[in-house]
This record gives structure tokens, C-alpha cells and sequence, in this order.
């Protein structure tokens, strides 16, 4: 059976004696302790930073509530997982709204918001081809804030940023012809954000 040897330091005292392992093979089981604990060390590590992950996702989560709160007209339709809830939990208090009932349906807008991605792609693939600065870029984040009123009509629309001109206008003209379904109440903001990238 092999065992772990060690040695002290001649000529120091008592208290200063140092023990140094001369590893001249440990046995079996020390081997797969040490592996055991290495493998622990490394799920505590991962286990932190998924709690970290998860407690920014908290902090983050919560300052999207309290921003709707305090602007209860803005939908934010960024998260296809928090528009599907919405829905459900308006469904579930029997407030609605079915289509065109009531306000404006998360999910419905944001399908039309979707549907018309491909008319706003085309015309950053326009604008691509005269501004050498968006050429520069590997892509294009935009945010639209799409203010529709109760019959469906598109009232105003924002773009940011704003890095092309033409390319704003454009987008501004296309979305003012989407027509979304009608509701009850005042107008409704719609926050969307997309990605625009070039066609390979």
C-alpha cells in the first residue's frame, strides 16, 4: 500500500515546524477524494454564478414593473413569454380583451409589429447601399415606439436611434399604414425592439 511521506526542517522550533509532502503517491482513495472535491468546488462556483444571473434577472425584472407601473399606456412587447402572460392573465380576470374588445392586445400587436419586419428591413437594405457608415456595422438594434390610437390607426412613431435619415423616414412611412385592431380607451404606446442585419 503506497502512502503520502512528509519531513521536518532541522533547526526550527516547536512552534515553527514545517511539513513538507514528498509525495511519493497517495493511495487510491485519496485520489478520488481529491477528485470529488475538485468537482464539488466547480458546481459551488457554477451554483454562484447562476444565483448572481438570477438576482440581476430579479433586479431587472423589477424595474420593468415598476416602469409599468408608472406608464401603465406603454406595453413593452419585447419578451414573447411576458406578452403570451398578459394575454393570459387579462383572460383570466375575464377583462379581456378578445380581439378588437377592450385595449389593445399584446400579442395581437406585436403580431403585426412582426409581419411588417420584412417591409423595415428593406428599407435598411436601401440605406445600407448609400451610408457607408451602416456598411461599418455588423448590424442595426432599433427601437420603435408605436403610438396607436383605440380605432387601430397609427398616431406617431418613434425610431432610435436615428443613424440614417432616409432610412428613419422610410421606416416612419411604412409603419404609419398599419393598420392594428381596434380597442376601447385612450391611445396606447407599443415599445418593439428588432435587429436589423444585412442579407448575406
Amino acid at each position: 500500500m503506497r502512502t503520502c511521506l512528509g519531513f521536518r526542517l532541522p533547526g526550527l522550533g516547536l512552534g515553527s515546524l514545517l511539513f513538507f509532502g514528498l509525495v511519493m503517491g497517495c493511495n487510491k482513495s485519496d485520489e478520488g477524494m481529491t477528485a470529488r472535491l475538485l468537482e464539488a468546488n466547480s458546481k459551488n462556483v457554477a451554483c454562484q454564478k447562476e444565483l448572481a444571473e438570477a438576482k440581476a434577472t430579479r433586479d431587472n425584472l423589477k424595474k420593468q414593473l415598476a416602469m409599468a407601473m408608472a406608464n401603465p399606456t406603454k406595453l413593452q412587447l419585447t419578451d414573447p413569454e411576458i406578452i403570451e402572460l398578459i394575454a393570459d392573465a387579462r383572460k383570466a380576470r375575464g377583462a379581456g380583451p378578445e380581439f378588437g374588445q377592450g385595449d389593445l392586445n399584446p400579442k395581437e400587436a406585436s403580431a403585426i409589429v412582426m409581419r411588417g419586419a420584412p417591409a423595415l428591413q428593406g428599407c435598411y437594405e436601401r440605406a445600407l447601399k448609400r451610408n457607408a457608415g451602416l456598411q461599418m456595422r455588423a448590424g442595426l438594434g432599433v427601437t420603435l415606439d408605436i403610438t396607436v390610437k383605440p380605432v387601430g390607426a397609427v398616431d406617431t412613431v418613434d425610431i432610435s436611434p436615428s443613424v440614417d435619415a432616409e432610412m428613419t423616414k422610410c421606416m416612419k412611412a411604412t409603419i404609419s399604414r398599419w393598420k392594428f385592431p381596434t380597442f376601447t380607451g385612450n391611445a396606447v404606446t407599443i415599445e418593439q425592439k428588432l435587429t436589423l442585419t444585412p442579407k448575406t
